[in-house]
């Protein structure tokens, strides 16, 4: 049986070294479940090769979604090079429909808030940067912020929504707006913490300190960290401060390497005086 399904598009990302590396939220959220000891899997349109341990099922595609990301002093700025396949519902392997967790990942629109119908008795989880993005058809092409229009019916059987400061160049009252469309709902500020919405009120969540070396994948693991911790007590604030820790630790490092197990996490929260929960 699988415990944490994943999906959404694993991506090329082009470093600074001319070299590759497999990336994307789908692919990050289900290694840390598997560091953090479920059955994970990942649901995916992409040419990339499927993680150790991890059940994988693809689109046939003989693209990956391919990013460049420039890191400034005034944030991320990402180029788009080229564009796997969407992943429509009926992908969904029949014998992962009873997963307990599960997180839409979208990078690229490529996964829509409607696939959480697919897993009736799931808690579900979905990162928003995905649907916050445009491009221009013609690539390699500067991604750029969208306006997000949803019909609430398409939320409906979200319980969690995650998503930057920075997926909406830094505009605070819209990341609120997208924020409180979910029952929990999490605007992370990289150093600053996030903040958490139940049911519209929000919360303010502490960072952990950290020695920042790759910001990269950091929000992917807060959501999936904060998912299955929320599964595991049922206390959001306890998901959380785990959430937070689990992206201090993955940020103080690169590659699969940097994703934290329950020692790890653990430790920097009673390092800094909080426990589990």
């Amino acid at each position: 049986m699988i415990d944490f399904v994943a999906i959404g598009h694993v991506t090329r990302d082009l470093l600074s070294d001319s070299t590759t590396a497999p990336g994307g939220t789908a692919r990050f959220a289900a290694l840390l479940a598997q560091r953090l000891g479920l059955r994970a899997a990942v649901l995916t349109a992409s040419a990339e090769a499927a993680p150790p341990g991890v059940a994988w099922e693809t689109i046939p595609t003989t693209v990956s979604s391919t990013f460049e990301n420039r890191y400034t002093a005034a944030g991320r700025r990402q180029w788009l090079h080229a564009v796997a396949p969407a992943i429509p519902a009926e992908a969904v392997p029949p014998r992962w429909r009873t997963a307990p967790i599960v997180l839409i990942g979208p990078v690229l629109h490529e996964c829509a808030p409607t696939l959480a119908a697919a897993f009736p008795g799931a808690l579900i989880g979905a990162t928003a940067q995905g649907w916050l993005r445009t491009w221009e058809a013609s690539l390699p092409a500067p991604i750029r912020p969208r306006r997000w229009q949803p019909d609430p019916s398409e939320l409906a059987r979200l319980h969690v929504l995650t998503l930057s400061n920075e997926d909406v160049d830094g505009d605070e009252e819209l990341a609120a707006r997208y924020a409180r469309m979910a029952p929990i709902g999490i605007v992370t500020h990289g150093a600053r913490g996030a903040t958490m919405f139940l049911n519209g009120k929000p919360h303010h969540i502490t960072a952990y300190p950290a020695r920042e070396s790759d910001p990269t994948g950091a929000g992917d693991v807060f959501t999936a960290a904060f998912l299955i911790r929320l599964w595991e007590v049922g206390d959001p604030f306890a998901a959380a401060r785990f959430a937070a820790a689990a992206a201090a630790c993955v940020v103080e490092a690169t590659g699969d390497a940097a994703l934290p197990n329950r020692a790890q996490i653990a430790q920097r929260m009673a390092a800094n005086g909080a426990t589990q929960g």
